[in-house]
């Protein structure tokens, strides 16, 4: 069981203050702030991989379908198209998030 560093009271496991001294026991030390830097990181980073994920598929669906239905001759062959510019805005998505990541790490490491 922990005790308060300032009075030495008996803490519980998940204590966040002193119930006696009223003392933070979230310190700079602890990395609290750390670990939730860290988490926000890995959600842009996990959105960004997703993003990247979704812009590959759509990009070579709209590829795909752009080129078999241009050559069979239909005016359908612009859906594809639509799916390449869609696969671009995932794209840009995904760089926002990265970036997203990139500040986040800079933030932590001051």
């Amino acid at each position: 069981m922990a005790h308060c560093q300032y009075c030495g009271q008996r803490l519980d496991e998940d204590a966040i203050v002193c119930s006696a001294c009223g003392a933070s026991l979230v310190g700079e030390n602890t990395g609290w702030q750390e670990l939730q830097i860290q988490e926000k990181i890995d959600e842009a980073k996990h959105r960004a991989n997703i993003h990247t994920i979704s812009a590959i598929v759509l990009v070579t669906i709209g590829i795909v379908a752009g080129s078999v239905l241009c050559i069979s001759s239909n005016a359908i062959g612009l859906f594809g198209v639509a799916f390449v510019c869609l696969g671009i805005g995932c794209t840009a998505s995904a760089g926002r998030h990265e970036l997203k990541a990139r500040r986040l790490k800079k933030q932590l490491k001051l």
